[in-house]
């Protein structure tokens, strides 16, 4: 009888002790999945979290090949940050992000073939960032895009 006893005790021992050990992991497990979502999101956005803060939408980097008459020239990698006026525009342009994309694309792939962002083998940055703004302008209108900053150009000629 008591050895009966001993092992329901023990049984329900281990039980508890397994619950309070695996119910509480699992459910950390699950937090931080919801939390790396979250990160995600707040990675493509930044700034705004006080009154007149700037807001950025970041884009990831888009890599561009030049092309001549021989085949590849280069390889030109940008990284660009769009500065918008408001939270509003800046969720736009997140939601829309393979559009953004799309557009920077087309707009900025063509151009650096023909040479129009180009000052000899270099980029023109001043052009290019006015080629970005009307790219990203036929996403959000014009006004509500402040500008377009270049956070980093690496070229590597072929």
């Amino acid at each position: 009888m008591r050895k009966r006893l001993f092992l329901a005790l023990l049984g329900c021992l281990a039980f508890c002790v397994t619950h309070s050990v695996a119910i509480p992991y699992a459910l950390a497990a699950e937090e931080s999945k919801g939390k790396k979502n979250e990160k995600k999101e707040d990675e493509e956005v930044s700034g705004g979290r006080f009154e007149g803060d700037p807001i950025y939408v970041h884009i990831k980097p888009l890599i561009l090949p030049v092309i001549n008459d021989d085949g590849v020239e280069q390889i030109v990698s940008l990284v660009l940050d769009v500065h918008v006026k408001d939270t509003e525009t800046a969720d736009l342009l997140r939601k829309d992000m393979p559009r953004v994309v799309d557009a920077l694309l087309r707009h900025l792939y063509g151009s650096l073939d023909t040479g129009a962002l180009s000052k000899g083998k270099l980029v023109n940055i001043g052009k290019l960032k006015k080629n970005a703004i009307l790219a990203i302008s036929e996403i959000v209108p014009r006004h509500q895009i402040v500008d377009v900053l270049v956070q980093g150009v690496s070229q590597r000629m072929l």
